[in-house]
Protein backbone atom coordinates (compact mmCIF):
# COMPACT_ATOMS: atom_id res chain seq x y z
CA UNK A 1 0.00 0.00 0.00
CA UNK A 2 1.43 3.31 -1.01
CA UNK A 3 1.17 7.25 0.45
CA UNK A 4 -2.46 7.70 1.77
CA UNK A 5 -4.40 9.61 -0.40
CA UNK A 6 -7.23 12.25 0.63
CA UNK A 7 -9.77 12.57 -2.30
CA UNK A 8 -11.61 16.41 -2.73
CA UNK A 9 -14.20 16.60 -5.50
CA UNK A 10 -15.64 20.27 -5.84
CA UNK A 11 -19.29 20.23 -6.19
CA UNK A 12 -21.24 22.90 -7.28
CA UNK A 13 -24.72 22.19 -5.43
CA UNK A 14 -26.69 25.30 -7.06
CA UNK A 15 -26.99 26.17 -10.27
CA UNK A 16 -24.80 23.74 -11.55
CA UNK A 17 -24.30 22.94 -15.43
CA UNK A 18 -25.83 26.54 -16.61
CA UNK A 19 -24.15 25.25 -19.95
CA UNK A 20 -26.76 22.86 -19.99
CA UNK A 21 -29.58 25.13 -20.33
CA UNK A 22 -30.59 24.75 -23.83
CA UNK A 23 -31.39 21.42 -24.02
CA UNK A 24 -32.04 20.66 -19.60
CA UNK A 25 -33.99 21.98 -17.31
CA UNK A 26 -33.03 23.31 -13.82
CA UNK A 27 -34.34 20.65 -12.09
CA UNK A 28 -33.06 17.91 -14.61
CA UNK A 29 -29.20 19.82 -14.85
CA UNK A 30 -29.62 19.10 -10.80
CA UNK A 31 -30.45 15.13 -11.17
CA UNK A 32 -27.79 14.92 -13.74
CA UNK A 33 -24.88 16.76 -11.42
CA UNK A 34 -25.55 14.39 -8.54
CA UNK A 35 -25.66 11.33 -11.02
CA UNK A 36 -22.06 12.76 -12.11
CA UNK A 37 -20.70 13.22 -8.80
CA UNK A 38 -21.91 9.75 -7.73
CA UNK A 39 -20.27 8.46 -10.96
CA UNK A 40 -16.62 9.83 -9.58
CA UNK A 41 -17.62 9.07 -6.62
CA UNK A 42 -17.66 4.92 -7.45
CA UNK A 43 -14.57 5.56 -9.49
CA UNK A 44 -12.26 6.97 -6.60
CA UNK A 45 -13.65 5.71 -3.46
CA UNK A 46 -11.76 2.77 -3.02
CA UNK A 47 -8.32 4.91 -3.49
CA UNK A 48 -9.08 6.74 0.42
CA UNK A 49 -11.59 9.05 2.53
CA UNK A 50 -13.44 11.43 -0.07
CA UNK A 51 -14.25 15.02 1.12
CA UNK A 52 -17.23 16.91 -1.11
CA UNK A 53 -16.07 20.37 -1.53
CA UNK A 54 -19.47 22.67 -1.68
CA UNK A 55 -20.89 25.76 -0.87
CA UNK A 56 -23.36 25.35 2.62
CA UNK A 57 -26.76 23.46 1.97
CA UNK A 58 -25.72 20.29 1.06
CA UNK A 59 -26.35 16.87 3.13
CA UNK A 60 -24.38 13.74 3.25
CA UNK A 61 -27.97 12.11 2.60
CA UNK A 62 -28.33 14.30 -1.07
CA UNK A 63 -24.88 12.58 -1.64
CA UNK A 64 -25.71 9.32 -0.67
CA UNK A 65 -22.11 8.20 0.35
CA UNK A 66 -20.05 8.07 3.54
CA UNK A 67 -17.95 10.92 2.66
CA UNK A 68 -17.32 14.42 4.46
CA UNK A 69 -19.15 17.93 3.18
CA UNK A 70 -17.24 20.65 3.86
CA UNK A 71 -19.00 23.89 3.17
CA UNK A 72 -17.26 26.73 2.05
CA UNK A 73 -18.04 30.44 1.19
CA UNK A 74 -15.19 30.73 -0.76
CA UNK A 75 -13.90 31.03 -4.15
CA UNK A 76 -13.29 27.54 -5.86
CA UNK A 77 -9.42 28.14 -5.26
CA UNK A 78 -9.37 29.53 -1.96
CA UNK A 79 -11.05 26.94 -1.10
CA UNK A 80 -8.72 24.06 -1.80
CA UNK A 81 -5.58 25.97 -1.47
CA UNK A 82 -6.67 27.05 2.22
CA UNK A 83 -7.46 23.09 2.59
CA UNK A 84 -4.01 22.40 1.51
CA UNK A 85 -2.57 25.09 3.65
CA UNK A 86 -4.13 22.87 6.72
CA UNK A 87 -2.90 20.05 5.81
CA UNK A 88 0.39 21.24 5.60
CA UNK A 89 0.54 23.23 9.24
CA UNK A 90 -0.25 20.27 10.28
CA UNK A 91 2.45 17.95 8.69
CA UNK A 92 2.43 16.97 5.41
CA UNK A 93 1.56 13.36 5.96
CA UNK A 94 -0.97 12.46 2.61
CA UNK A 95 -0.92 12.62 -0.81
CA UNK A 96 -4.21 14.83 -2.21
CA UNK A 97 -5.97 13.86 -4.97
CA UNK A 98 -8.46 16.68 -6.40
CA UNK A 99 -11.16 15.04 -8.79
CA UNK A 100 -13.92 17.42 -10.46
CA UNK A 101 -17.41 16.57 -9.63
CA UNK A 102 -18.92 16.09 -13.69
CA UNK A 103 -16.19 13.24 -15.20
CA UNK A 104 -19.49 11.06 -15.71
CA UNK A 105 -16.86 8.74 -17.52
CA UNK A 106 -14.44 8.35 -14.82
CA UNK A 107 -13.34 4.66 -13.74
CA UNK A 108 -10.91 3.51 -11.22
CA UNK A 109 -8.87 2.38 -14.05
CA UNK A 110 -8.56 5.82 -14.77
CA UNK A 111 -8.24 7.11 -11.23
CA UNK A 112 -5.26 3.94 -10.49
CA UNK A 113 -3.49 5.48 -13.48
CA UNK A 114 -2.97 9.17 -12.11
CA UNK A 115 -1.86 7.66 -8.60
CA UNK A 116 0.64 5.34 -10.42
CA UNK A 117 2.68 8.40 -11.80
CA UNK A 118 5.57 9.87 -10.77
CA UNK A 119 6.16 13.71 -9.64
CA UNK A 120 5.23 16.10 -6.76
CA UNK A 121 2.49 17.02 -8.99
CA UNK A 122 0.44 15.32 -11.92
CA UNK A 123 -2.22 16.85 -13.36
CA UNK A 124 -4.59 15.43 -16.07
CA UNK A 125 -5.83 18.07 -18.50
CA UNK A 126 -9.87 18.37 -19.40
CA UNK A 127 -10.60 19.35 -22.98
CA UNK A 128 -10.87 23.11 -23.84
CA UNK A 129 -7.76 23.70 -21.54
CA UNK A 130 -9.10 22.88 -17.80
CA UNK A 131 -7.56 20.68 -15.56
CA UNK A 132 -10.20 17.28 -14.53
CA UNK A 133 -7.94 16.25 -11.65
CA UNK A 134 -4.68 17.00 -9.84
CA UNK A 135 -2.79 14.49 -8.02
CA UNK A 136 -0.70 16.88 -5.32
CA UNK A 137 1.98 15.19 -3.27
CA UNK A 138 3.67 18.45 -2.02
CA UNK A 139 2.20 21.48 0.35
CA UNK A 140 4.11 23.98 -2.09
CA UNK A 141 1.51 23.47 -4.66
CA UNK A 142 -1.30 25.56 -5.17
CA UNK A 143 -4.16 25.32 -7.32
CA UNK A 144 -4.95 28.26 -10.02
CA UNK A 145 -8.76 26.84 -11.54
CA UNK A 146 -11.08 29.30 -14.16
CA UNK A 147 -10.22 29.82 -17.68
CA UNK A 148 -7.08 28.00 -19.20
CA UNK A 149 -5.99 25.78 -15.65
CA UNK A 150 -4.21 23.31 -16.86
CA UNK A 151 -1.17 25.85 -18.55
CA UNK A 152 -1.21 27.71 -15.38
CA UNK A 153 -1.11 24.34 -13.00
CA UNK A 154 1.89 23.37 -15.61
CA UNK A 155 3.48 26.82 -15.30
CA UNK A 156 3.11 26.96 -11.27
CA UNK A 157 4.84 23.97 -10.53
CA UNK A 158 7.59 24.54 -13.06
CA UNK A 159 8.42 27.96 -11.22
CA UNK A 160 7.77 26.80 -7.33
CA UNK A 161 10.24 24.06 -8.71
CA UNK A 162 7.77 20.78 -8.56
CA UNK A 163 7.93 17.98 -10.48
CA UNK A 164 5.57 17.94 -12.46
CA UNK A 165 4.19 15.12 -14.86
CA UNK A 166 0.79 15.05 -17.26
CA UNK A 167 -1.47 11.93 -16.87
CA UNK A 168 -3.69 12.07 -20.04
CA UNK A 169 -6.95 9.74 -20.39
CA UNK A 170 -9.74 10.15 -22.62
CA UNK A 171 -12.43 9.55 -19.88
CA UNK A 172 -11.13 11.37 -17.03
CA UNK A 173 -10.48 14.44 -19.89
CA UNK A 174 -13.94 14.37 -20.77
CA UNK A 175 -15.58 16.76 -18.57
CA UNK A 176 -19.75 17.17 -19.15
CA UNK A 177 -20.20 20.92 -19.77
CA UNK A 178 -21.49 21.50 -22.93
CA UNK A 179 -24.70 19.89 -24.69
CA UNK A 180 -22.84 17.90 -27.56
CA UNK A 181 -20.74 16.47 -24.42
CA UNK A 182 -23.68 14.52 -23.14
CA UNK A 183 -23.46 12.41 -26.94
CA UNK A 184 -19.83 11.39 -24.72
CA UNK A 185 -22.18 9.84 -21.93
CA UNK A 186 -24.66 7.90 -24.09
CA UNK A 187 -21.42 7.36 -26.15
CA UNK A 188 -19.02 5.60 -23.23
CA UNK A 189 -21.27 5.76 -19.60
CA UNK A 190 -21.55 3.18 -17.73
CA UNK A 191 -22.58 4.47 -14.87
CA UNK A 192 -25.74 6.65 -13.08
CA UNK A 193 -25.44 9.78 -15.47
CA UNK A 194 -25.47 7.70 -18.81
CA UNK A 195 -28.93 6.11 -16.91
CA UNK A 196 -30.32 9.76 -16.23
CA UNK A 197 -29.92 11.05 -19.33
CA UNK A 198 -31.74 8.28 -20.75
CA UNK A 199 -34.74 8.46 -18.37
CA UNK A 200 -34.84 11.87 -19.86
CA UNK A 201 -35.66 10.58 -23.11
CA UNK A 202 -31.65 11.24 -24.39
CA UNK A 203 -30.56 9.03 -27.15
CA UNK A 204 -27.87 9.16 -29.87
CA UNK A 205 -28.47 10.30 -33.46
CA UNK A 206 -25.93 9.74 -36.38
CA UNK A 207 -25.44 12.11 -39.00
CA UNK A 208 -22.14 11.29 -40.15
CA UNK A 209 -20.86 11.10 -36.13
CA UNK A 210 -22.63 10.60 -32.64
CA UNK A 211 -24.60 13.35 -31.85
CA UNK A 212 -27.93 14.13 -29.69
CA UNK A 213 -31.37 13.74 -30.05
CA UNK A 214 -34.43 13.80 -27.70
CA UNK A 215 -37.06 11.07 -27.96
CA UNK A 216 -39.22 12.80 -25.83
CA UNK A 217 -39.52 15.74 -24.32
CA UNK A 218 -41.67 15.67 -20.85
Amino acid sequence: MGQPIHIVIPFKNQGAKSRLASVLSPLARQLLSFAMIKDVLDAVLGQGPATVLSRPGLDVVDIGYDVEIQESKLDLNDAINSLISCIARQGWYLDMLICMADLALLTEKDVMGILNCEGDVVLCPGRGGGTNMILIRSPKFRTCYHGLSFPKHLAFARQTGLEVSVYESFRAGCDIDEPEDLAEVLLHGQGRSKKVLEEMGFALSENGRAGLCRLNNP
